[in-house]
C-alpha cells in the first residue's frame, strides 16, 4: 500500500517534469538535423555559380537591350513631338470660339444681374437706415414723453402738477395711468421697430457680402474665359504657321505611323534578346552544374524535414517517456 502511493506521487512529479525535458531534446534533436542535414556550402557553391553565370549573360546581352532602350526613348521623343504637331489639325477651332463666347456672353449677363441685385440691396439698405433713424426717433420721442409724465405726476398743483396723488385709470382733460400706458406700449414698439430694422440690416449686408464674393468668381471666371480665348487664338496662329511650313496632317499621320512601327520593332527585339538571355543562363546552369546543386540541396532539404518529423512519432515519444522515467528516479535516489 505505501509503495503503490509513492509510486503515484512519483508520476505526478515525473509527468509535471516531462514537458521540460521533451522541450530540450527537440531543441537538441533539431540541432543536430541543422548539422547532420546543412545545405550552407552547398547554397554558396550554388550562388557563386549563379552570380558567374549572370554576370557572363549581363555582358553579353546588356548592352545590346541598352542600345535599343536608347533608341525607343529616342522614338518616344519624335512620337510625342509629331503627336503634338497633330493635335493642331484635330482641332475645330471656330466651334471652341464659338463656345467659349457663348460662356463669355453669359458670364457678363450674372455679372449685370448681381449687379443689378447690388443696385437693389442698396436701396433696401437705403429704406432700412431711415426706418432704423425714426425708429429710434420714436424711441427718443416716447421715452421723452413718459419721463415728462413722471415728472408732471410729482410736481406741485401751482406747476401744473399732481403731487403724487392717485391719477385715474383714463381722463379727459388731466393726467391718466392710461396715458402713460399709451407712452410705454407706443415706446415698446418703437423697441421694436428698432430691433427689426437692425435685424434687416444685418440681412441686408450678408446678402450684399455674397452677391461681392459671387461677382468676384464671375470676374474670375471671366478673366479665365478670355485667357482660354487667347490660347485657342494662339493655336491657330501656330496651325497657321505649320501650314506655312509645308505640314500636312496626312504626312505626319504617316510619320507618326512609321516610328509607331519601329518603336515596336525595338521592343519586339529586346524581348527576343532578354529571352535569349534567360536561355543562356538556364543553359550554362546545367553545363556548370547549377541544377545538380540544386537538386542535391532539394533532396537534403527533404531528408531533414523527414529527420525533424521523426521526433514526433508515437514509438520515439513512449521511448523518451521511460528514458526520462529512469533518469529522474536515478537522479533522485529511487529505483522502481
Amino acid at each position: 500500500m505505501l509503495k503503490r502511493l509513492k509510486t503515484f506521487f512519483w508520476d505526478i512529479r515525473i509527468n509535471r517534469d516531462f514537458p521540460r525535458y521533451e522541450r530540450n531534446l527537440r531543441d537538441e534533436h533539431e540541432r543536430q538535423a541543422q548539422s547532420r542535414f546543412s545545405t550552407k556550402q552547398l547554397k554558396i557553391e550554388k550562388d557563386n555559380l549563379l552570380k558567374q553565370i549572370r554576370a557572363d549573360a549581363n555582358s553579353r546581352f546588356d548592352s545590346s537591350i541598352h542600345e535599343r532602350e536608347n533608341e525607343i526613348n529616342g522614338y518616344l521623343a519624335d512620337k510625342n513631338w509629331i503627336e503634338q504637331l497633330i493635335s493642331y489639325f484635330l482641332r475645330d477651332y471656330k466651334q471652341e470660339l464659338t463656345e467659349l463666347y457663348a460662356e463669355k456672353d453669359e458670364l457678363f449677363s450674372k455679372k449685370t444681374e448681381c449687379f443689378e441685385k447690388l443696385y437693389e440691396i442698396k436701396e433696401r439698405l437705403s429704406e432700412a437706415f431711415d426706418d432704423k433713424d425714426k425708429a429710434y426717433s420714436d424711441l427718443y420721442h416716447y421715452k421723452q414723453r413718459i419721463d415728462s409724465w413722471y415728472a408732471k405726476s410729482d410736481r406741485t398743483p401751482w406747476l401744473f402738477g399732481n403731487a403724487g396723488r392717485k391719477l385715474p385709470n383714463h381722463s379727459l382733460f388731466g393726467q391718466s395711468l392710461g396715458d402713460l400706458n399709451s407712452y410705454k406700449y407706443d415706446r415698446d414698439s418703437a423697441y421694436k421697430n428698432v430691433r427689426s430694422a437692425k435685424a434687416r440690416i444685418g440681412d441686408l449686408k450678408q446678402e450684399q457680402h455674397e452677391i461681392h464674393r459671387a461677382i468676384q468668381c464671375v470676374k474670375e471666371e471671366i478673366g479665365k474665359i478670355f485667357s482660354q480665348i487667347s490660347s485657342v487664338k494662339g493655336d491657330m496662329g501656330k496651325l497657321v504657321r505649320l501650314k506655312e511650313a509645308g505640314h500636312r496632317r496626312e504626312q505626319l499621320q504617316e510619320k507618326l505611323d512609321r516610328v509607331h512601327l519601329t518603336i515596336d520593332l525595338l521592343a519586339s527585339e529586346i524581348q527576343n534578346i532578354k529571352k535569349n538571355k534567360r536561355e543562356f543562363v538556364d543553359q550554362e546552369a546545367h553545363r556548370y552544374g547549377v541544377v545538380n546543386l540544386e537538386t542535391k540541396i532539394e533532396r537534403i532539404r527533404t531528408q531533414r524535414e523527414e529527420f525533424l518529423h521523426g521526433f514526433d512519432f508515437d514509438g520515439n515519444e513512449e521511448q523518451r517517456k521511460r528514458v526520462h522515467r529512469e533518469i529522474w528516479l536515478k537522479q533522485k535516489g529511487e529505483a522502481e
